[in-house]
């Protein structure tokens, strides 16, 4: 008998057995269950952080145009609105916020959406914070750089990454400042 005989009869034998058959088919098609799974935990988790970054400069925002934040700082916007946006990560460190005065007569759209926050340099973007003046409209842009859970899966790796890492989350809102009188 020759080599090539005794393999044909090997292989005829292993192909007609039926044991460890649900191994193969297990190892085949858990990874493509498991990275589904990890892809809907995150477009989850980044639906949620979108969601509260949106609630949370518009509940800010409502607070100043009540006049229930009497001294409006960036910092105190900025506290605000990450408290108020409760679900997303390391929102304090990672905010960006610009408050900027339009004019809605003659609106020209801002050249840019918003200023997002590069965690690898020192020095932090340029903040435009201006109050305005009475019955005038205000824009306020938040930007939070938040790094995905699982950046291996198809959302994690297709997000328009950030300097420094991770995706923006941008929310952008917009009020008029009441008169004084």
């Amino acid at each position: 008998m020759t080599i090539f005989s005794r393999l044909h009869q090997l292989f005829r034998r292993h192909g007609c057995d039926e044991e460890g058959s649900a191994t193969v088919e297990f190892a085949m098609v858990f990874p493509i269950f498991a990275y589904m799974i990890m892809g809907g935990y995150e477009i989850g988790y980044y639906t949620v952080s979108a969601s509260m970054l949106d609630r949370g400069l518009d509940l800010a925002v409502r607070d100043v145009r009540l006049g229930n934040m009497p001294n409006v700082t960036l910092t105190n916007l900025k506290s605000a609105t990450c408290e108020y946006a409760r679900y997303v990560r390391n929102c304090e460190e990672n905010i960006h916020i610009a408050l900027e005065p339009v004019d809605a007569n003659n609106f020209q759209h801002p050249t840019h959406i918003a200023v997002c926050l590069d965690r690898t340099a020192d020095v932090t973007p340029a903040t435009t914070f201006t109050d305005g003046g009475e019955n005038e409209l205000m824009l306020v842009r938040a930007c939070v750089n938040v790094d995905p859970i699982f950046p291996t899966t198809w959302l994690g790796s297709t997000l328009q990454k950030t300097p420094g890492s991770g995706y923006a989350l941008i929310s952008t809102s917009g009020f008029v400042n009441e008169p004084n009188t």
